[in-house]
């Protein structure tokens, strides 16, 4: 037992904390400036948006400006094609080895067309090329002199976490992300990764936080009021509500996807774009009685918390927004434009609630619980469209620090989560990174191998866990040798020692990439 604690303790404790450390530190760095700049050009964006609003002919200038814009982010995604569409899939496809990606050309890309996007107003946020930047930086640490190829995954997981913790201000969100949606499964090695990471990349981040002067705050700082049992008919509406948008909104990007892939297959990508980028800019030009249409362009983040106070908006502009935000949102990630879709899937969900929440006040709710509904039903409709009901949970605490309504949000995201499975509604991600896997996959046919391995001596996997590996995509072990005794592992929870023979059975597109990553893990096997 002494020798098996040392040897754990020497190649995953200790891998695991250097990894990691350094790794986020990277990470909290790299996206604490990338979201500073995005921030910056938001708002300068903003500005010449509401000026070109009274000047008809910086209206057109803004105009032409934007399909140039449009056409410079095309060019981009043809140097770096990883960059096309939500970063959140892409980097749950390259975590889980689905889609293969250039780290070096997907971080520099990433951060110039996220930049390209913000500035034009498309209604993208920053969270999910904070997470492919994170995933990029990871890829890169990964290639450092002492790592193990086997580690590359794992070490851009703890980058995809610190980028999302770092992001949306929410650490604890940040290491669920890796087992609720990166992986979709627990494990020691990969909740050990993702802390690691997370803590030093958000310590990184408020380091800096403190240098420049600033202060650290919730991604939302809103003041909110606390449920009480005799407003429990407020959640239940607003499960259902939330479950019938989200159903309705996961339908479109699907639909949204397909139509550009058969009606519009022969249209091409910078047309696409051009077409995305000029409709927003035509939108955020709008301006008439109390309607500005820049609040329907942008992440969404400060409309969100302009919506927790009921005296902003009125009920035809929420509603008038939430149509917008909808339709323009779901076309925009269809188009491949890079951008997440995290916050502003935040944004429809508390449009909704600003809308219930006008409703509920006139049916007699106290009006100081406005602003608890519009967080509540954010957060359940971020939960219910990604099928991530504990992130949903614990990230309404986090971007509001607030803990009183927990038992509230729980019914509410319950109900929407279950509503959803009932109706068999594909997650958002799942379906999206289906989409990317299978145009990187294109013409090929995938087979289904059976092969077998023996652990050799020093090889990666030795002394962990058959669950604790990272194998490729589509691979089980399905039996294991020890000896003359051969045993099923359908938990995963076997540790795997030097002689053992496993059976590995495996769907691949590529064989030979897949048999050397099986030689990275298991050793180089002998005739």
């Amino acid at each position: 037992m002494k020798t098996d604690y040392k040897s754990y303790f020497k190649n995953v404790i200790v891998p695991v904390l250097v990894y990691g450390a350094f790794t986020g530190a990277l990470v909290g760095t790299v996206v604490y400036f990338f979201k500073w700049v995005a921030e910056w050009l938001t708002e300068q964006s903003k500005e010449i948006y509401h000026f070109a609003q009274t000047h008809w002919y910086i209206a057109l200038a803004v105009v032409a400006g934007v399909a140039v814009i449009a056409l410079v982010q095309y060019f981009l995604q043809k140097w770096a094609p990883e960059t096309a569409g939500g970063g959140i899939p892409r980097a749950e496809g390259v975590l889980r080895g689905l889609l293969t990606f250039r780290w070096l050309r997907t971080g520099i890309a990433v951060i110039v067309n996220s930049w390209l996007s913000f500035f034009a107003g498309l209604p993208l946020g920053s969270e999910g090329p904070s997470v492919l930047l994170g995933t990029a930086v990871g890829g890169g640490t990964s290639k450092l002199p002492l790592s193990h190829n086997s580690w590359d995954r794992y070490i851009m997981t703890g980058g995809a976490c610190a980028g999302f913790a770092v992001a949306t201000s929410a650490p604890v969100t940040g290491i669920l992300f890796a087992l609720e949606e990166a992986h979709k499964r627990f494990t020691p090695m990969i909740f050990l990764m993702a802390m690691s990471s997370v803590l030093f990349g958000v310590a990184a981040s408020n380091l800096w936080t403190l240098a420049l002067g600033e202060h650290s705050l919730p991604l939302f700082g809103v003041s909110l009021a606390s449920f009480t049992m005799k407003d429990i008919w407020v959640p239940l509406i607003l499960g259902v509500a939330v479950a019938g948008l989200a159903i309705g909104y996961n339908h479109l990007v699907f639909w949204i996807g397909r139509f550009y892939d058969t009606k519009l297959k022969r249209v091409p990508s910078w047309l696409r774009l051009i077409i995305v980028f000029v409709l927003t800019a035509v939108i955020g030009l709008l301006a008439f009685g109390d309607f500005d249409g820049t609040d329907a362009l942008f992440g969404g983040s400060g409309l969100i918390v302009r919506l927790a106070d009921s005296a902003n908006f009125s009920w035809k502009i929420i509603f008038a927004l939430l149509v917008i935000r909808f339709v323009m949102i779901a076309f925009s990630t269809g188009s491949g434009a890079t951008g997440g879709v995290f916050i502003p899937m935040l944004s429809i969900g508390a449009l909704l609630g600003a809308l219930l929440g006008n409703a509920f006040v006139a049916m007699g709710m106290d009006g100081t619980l406005f602003a608890t509904v519009v967080m509540l039903t954010m957060s359940a409709f971020m939960g219910a469209a990604t099928r991530a009901p504990l992130t949903a949970l614990v990230f309404m605490v986090e971007c509001t620090w607030n803990f009183s309504n927990l038992f509230y949000v729980a019914i509410t995201v319950f109900l929407s989560y279950f509503l959803c499975e009932l109706f068999k509604v594909e997650p958002l991600y799942d379906v999206l990174l289906e989409r990317m896997t299978d145009k990187q996959n294109h013409g090929k046919e995938p087979i289904i191998v059976k092969l077998t391995y023996t652990v050799q001596k020093g090889a990666f996997a030795v002394g962990k866990a058959v669950r604790d590996v990272l194998w490729p995509a589509n691979t089980k072990v399905s039996e294991i040798v020890k000896g003359d005794v051969a045993r099923m592992d359908d938990d995963g929870e076997k540790k795997l020692q030097v002689g053992d023979t496993l059976t590995v059975i495996t769907q691949t597109y590529d064989e030979n990439a897949t048999r050397s990553e099986l030689e990275e893990i298991l050793g180089k096997q002998t005739a």
